[in-house]
């Protein structure tokens, strides 16, 4: 009975030590049933070749990668048991019902039902629990048989029923129900395993493993293992112990010295062969369930389906991490290993952390800044004071005011510098005397010392001040100009190789003391925006402002990335705190825990990583869906909004990146695994996927060409229609511009023989004119001649009638005086007077007596030789009379034209005639 009580006991405290107390755990990632978006219970998982996820849901398939869950039920909506991927097919077991699922080109997932092939075995409410591949066949199980798939047909595994089977040794291995082992031979035979199986009679075998030249043997409260062919309980007391209450489900091998166990009632065990101890992994370490119902293993990550959800535990991480799940720590600022003890500084206390435990040291609750060990004490920043840590017992040195930090002066001296909330106060270590700097009155969050007589200090709100002192006498301050163009608000201050060096805003700044003033630190302007948190001899350490992120570097070649997603976005922002315990491990403050850091693993880890190549699962259109193995080409009318559904399986790529370029270009970022492509003009375009690593060189791709057809009005067909189009109205305006062009000729030579002839009439007429002005020059030479001539001939017979009494023949002188008159009134002279007048004046009688029909040919002779503007004295001899006779024969014919005495007669008839 006392036995009996002791065992008992002994199983509380184990229980209790592994659930309750809180170890470091490597990085967890838990996928909740809302998330996926189905039921709570997964019963198998594996991973295929690429690295997606498959899981055994209540409600199907469940299918993760990496980026995004889908879930594919079964048409029957029966449970899903067992999964296995394999050569692009996933075998699925189900309630009487086997078969695979395949994604097809276009990305739609099909499932191909096997159970016709299964229809002459009398299957009694078999469901298939679990799947393997082996030597080019399938072989699934029930508790009822055993069925190989091959060559498309289905056979039983005679005299087999099987509780567990694994591959071992290059054969097929059984665990028939409470028969020990058996394998198959090359003729599907079936044949007991070699060796002594004693240890094994008659127990229940839940799962097998094989692990190098051993077989790991699952039983509900014990582990075995078979080597030399020999089976044997596992000789780890605790181990055994803990089984028995944990009840032991599965067994998977996660490398060459570690297996896992998967139990049903306290997660997983991390079993480490070679150095016989065990780590256990259990809800209270962060995982959703303790009911672990299916394990895989790949890429160095452990996946987990449990009775609700499913987890990914990065079992060999650099990184281990320490979560308070309670709240009761809350963020942590600082962290110190002193005395064999840790000691953690956070907003609610100092606390001692031992074997996963939290204890907050008495009289230390409230916000503690930093921890700080100096010449072998504890110093702690404490909201209410300065306080030293000795035994577990919180000191107080100065309880004034809070503070933020302190600092050793020199090594000769022995004294600290404490920066508190209104000052600085120097402490006396051997005389435990504390003197306030009364000079400096203002709160300051950081010292660095320039020499024995320069101290730079960091206001928290205020910016740079520079205290000059003769061993703390004669202290003067000097407030430091705003360092760039805004305010300094927090600064930071260092001293990096003897150099006083500022963080300001994101910029670096380096004083020059030849200058007495800060300009901008060029060796660290990669380093912008990256608040240095660490320094060493060759490791410093940088926090990133914007992307959250740690980035450890020697300043030279090596650079290695933490980014906020490894730290699972846990950092203390603006208070990012990185300590190192040694060369290799290191510790990270975070808001509500801490992380520790094996440098070491972490490079090489960098070194080995292994980055996913994303792939494309789906791309489609409103209306279709396209295969991606080809280049699709999209109408249209359908491009408006085109789906690209991708996948990126969880490895180191942090980052999915996209880069589209065609006839536009677009690049960002996937989150989600859906791309969305609006509005792309027509033509053909090149996406490129790109998984990013933290480092710049690390990058995996996959490309998709695609391109987006013409518009109608721009399709072949059209382009066809507007080239004829193009060529007829090329022709038809050829041809109206030869027309208008033959036209225009036409005019041309319209218009030149029209201007030929206007310029023969106009030479015509000229010539006429030069006839007429010749004619009239004849015409008024002649009839001067004339005049002159019967002027002559009239003055000959005046003075013939002045002596013609003394000529003695009168008959004689008559004769002569007649021919005389004759001459002077000739009318053959009248008549070509007249012709010549007409050829000049055409038209001048008959227009006149048309007007004055009663004028004599008197009349008409003395119109016309007014016409030509001839004067009476001139007329007078053409007529035949006097001056005065031509006066009174003008005022006649004035008369008989009725013209006033004010009208000009030669005018009249010039202008009118």
């Amino acid at each position: 009975m006392i036995k009996q009580v002791f065992k008992c006991l002994v199983l509380l405290v184990l229980l209790n030590n592994y659930t309750y107390s809180q170890e470091l755990v490597p990085p967890i990632q838990n996928y909740s049933p809302s998330e996926y978006m189905a039921a709570s219970q997964n019963w198998d998982i594996a991973l295929d070749e690429k690295g997606v996820v498959y899981a055994a849901n209540n409600q199907g398939l469940l299918v993760f990668d990496g980026l995004s869950w889908e879930l594919f039920p079964l048409e029957s909506q029966s449970i899903i048991r067992s999964v296995l991927p394999h050569n692009g097919r996933i075998y699925t077991g189900s309630y009487q019902e086997f078969g695979y699922w395949e994604r097809q080109a276009d990305g739609q997932m099909q499932y191909t039902s096997l159970g016709h092939l299964m229809e002459d075995f009398n299957l009694q409410s078999d469901e298939f629990w679990e799947i393997t591949a082996f030597k080019d066949a399938i072989y699934f199980r029930s508790f009822g048989a055993v069925f190989k798939y091959e060559n498309g047909s289905i056979s039983q595994v005679t005299n087999v029923v099987s509780t567990a089977m694994d591959k071992f040794q290059d054969r097929l291995i059984f665990a028939p129900r409470k028969r020990g082992l058996v394998y198959l031979t090359g003729r599907d035979q079936v044949k007991t395993l070699e060796g002594d199986l004693k240890a094994i009679d008659d127990i229940n075998i839940r799962d097998i493993e094989s692990h190098g030249d051993s077989l790991f043997i699952a039983s509900k409260e014990s582990l075995y293992f078979y080597h030399d062919q020999k089976v044997e309980l596992v000789k780890n007391s605790e181990l055994n112990e803990l089984l028995k209450s944990s009840e032991l489900n599965h067994i998977i091998s996660v490398s060459k010295d570690e297996i896992i166990l998967g139990t049903i009632k306290n997660g997983i065990v991390q079993y480490n062969l070679k150095q016989d101890k065990f780590k256990v992994y259990n809800h209270t370490s962060g995982l959703q369930n303790n009911t672990v119902l299916g394990m895989a293993f790949a890429n160095n990550r452990l996946w987990l389906a449990l009775d609700k959800g499913v987890d990914m535990v990065n079992l060999h991480a650099p990184l281990m991490f320490y979560s308070d799940n309670s709240g009761e720590l809350g963020a942590v600022y600082d962290l110190q290993k002193f005395e064999d003890e840790c000691y953690l500084a956070s907003n609610t206390g100092v606390y001692n952390f031992k074997d996963g435990n939290l204890k907050l040291i008495e009289n230390a609750g409230d916000h503690t800044w930093n921890l700080e060990e100096i010449d072998g004490v504890l110093y702690a920043n404490h909201n209410t004071g300065i306080y030293r840590i000795s035994d577990g017992d919180f000191i107080p040195i100065d309880t004034r005011t809070g503070s933020f930090s302190v600092k050793k002066i020199s090594d000769i001296s022995g004294d600290i510098l404490i920066s508190h909330y209104t000052g600085l106060s120097l402490y006396d270590i051997k005389k435990e005397e504390l003197r306030e700097l009364e000079e400096i009155s203002f709160p300051i969050k950081e010292v660095v010392f320039e020499n024995d007589q320069v101290i730079w200090a960091a206001h928290p709100y205020e910016g740079i001040y520079k205290i000059s002192h003769t061993n703390f006498e004669d202290i003067k301050v000097e407030k430091i100009e705003a360092l760039g163009e805004k305010e300094n608000f927090n600064p930071r201050l260092y001293n990096l190789n003897n150099q006083v060096i500022a963080y300001v805003n994101g910029q670096w700044y380096q004083y020059n003391p030849f200058q007495n003033s800060f300009k901008p630190f060029e060796e660290l302007n990669e380093f912008k925006d990256h608040r240095l948190i660490n320094k060493g001899d060759d490791t410093y350490v940088f926090a990133d402002a914007d992307k959250g992120g740690l980035m450890i570097t020697d300043l030279k070649d090596e650079v290695i990335n933490l980014d906020s997603k490894e730290l699972k976005h846990r950092l203390v922002k603006t208070n990012e705190n990185f300590i190192r315990q040694n060369d290799s491990i290191f510790f990270v403050t975070l808001n509500d825990g801490f992380a520790r850091i094996n440098l070491d693993q972490l490079k090489r880890s960098k070194q080995d990583n292994w980055i996913s190549t994303p792939f494309i699962k789906e791309f489609s259109d409103a209306s279709q869906r396209y295969e991606v193995a080809s280049s699709p080409v999209i109408p249209f009318k359908n491009s408006k909004n085109l789906t690209l559904k991708v996948g990126m399986p969880v490895s180191t790529a942090t980052m999915l990146h996209y880069e589209l370029s065609g006839e536009e270009y677009l690049s960002g970022y996937i989150e989600t695994g859906t791309l969305n492509l609006r509005n792309l003009d027509h033509g053909d375009y090149h996406l490129v996927l790109t998984a990013l690593g933290n480092g710049s060189e690390e990058a995996a791709t996959t490309t998709l060409d695609f391109s987006i057809a013409a518009p109608w009005y721009l399709s072949l067909s059209m382009k066809l229609v507007y080239a004829f189009l193009i060529l007829s109205t090329g022709f038809l305006i050829y041809w109206l511009n030869q027309q208008k062009l033959k036209k225009h000729q036409l005019q041309l030579e319209a218009k030149f023989e029209q201007e030929h002839a206007e310029r023969l009439n106009r030479i015509e007429k000229e010539r006429l004119m030069n006839e007429i002005d010749l004619k009239r020059k004849e015409l008024a030479n002649t009839t001067m001649m004339a005049a002159k001539k019967n002027e002559v001939l009239m003055e000959i017979q005046g003075e013939l009638n002045k002596d013609k009494n003394k000529f003695s023949n009168q008959f004689r002188l008559k004769h002569i005086m007649t021919k005389i008159n004759n001459a002077v009134k000739n009318k053959d002279e009248w008549k070509l007077f007249e012709t010549n007048f007409n050829e000049v004046h055409e038209d001048f009688f008959k227009d006149l007596l048309a007007r004055y029909p009663k004028l004599t040919s008197k009349d008409l002779k003395l119109c016309s030789y007014l016409k030509m503007n001839l004067s009476s004295k001139e007329i007078a001899p053409l007529m035949g009379i006097s001056v005065r006779g031509v006066e009174v024969h003008r005022y006649r014919l004035r008369k008989k034209m009725e013209l006033d005495s004010d009208v000009n007669l030669t005018k009249f008839l010039i202008k009118n005639f």
